[in-house]
């Protein structure tokens, strides 16, 4: 099942200062507590702050691949 996290990021502007910004992430996962400890682990090492602002089940069925021939 596919859920979709929104993600708050503060990341470092060119002249130095913090801004932050909402992201959406498509999370594979068992449940919308299994895909908050996903991103939880996806940004464990990331050097700003980060907060999980939602997690909620999503629409999408299935991630299509493109074929390599």
């Amino acid at each position: 099942m596919y859920y979709t996290a929104k993600v708050l990021l503060e990341f470092e502007t060119d002249k130095g200062g913090i801004k932050k910004k909402t992201e959406t992430f498509l999370v594979n996962a068992d449940s919308v507590t299994d895909a908050e400890a996903i991103v939880h682990t996806k940004f464990s090492d990331y050097k700003f702050g980060f907060e999980v602002k939602s997690v909620s089940q999503s629409n999408v069925i299935e991630v299509l691949y493109p074929t390599i021939q």
